[in-house]
């Protein structure tokens, strides 16, 4: 792995939207996902997906809940723009790609 850039949902508030890198704001695509974080208020299914529909889903089953998640080597393969759906307005994702 390496090249692994970090990327949030479109400024950086939190809550659901199209992914960009988090150093230069350029719409993340046509990538693979390598790690990816998070921190929810709520429980919530969170979702990422890319042009083809969910690629990751993520069952938050309780209140306040935060996990880091480690992919293969490989990682997941996303065709264009990634994007979370399902998160809190509180809630806060990353992905680690490249």
């Amino acid at each position: 792995m390496s090249n692994i850039r970090i990327g949030q949902v479109t400024g950086g508030a939190g809550g659901n939207g199209i992914f960009v890198d988090a150093i230069t704001s350029v719409t993340v695509t046509d990538t693979r996902i390598q790690v990816y974080s998070f921190a929810v208020s709520t429980a919530s299914e969170l979702v990422v997906g890319d042009q083809n529909g969910p690629k990751i889903k993520h069952a938050a089953l309780g209140t306040n809940v935060m996990d880091n998640v480690y992919i293969n080597d490989t990682g997941v393969k996303c065709s264009g723009k990634v994007s979370l759906a399902g998160a809190s307005n509180a809630g806060k994702f990353y992905i680690y790609y490249g």
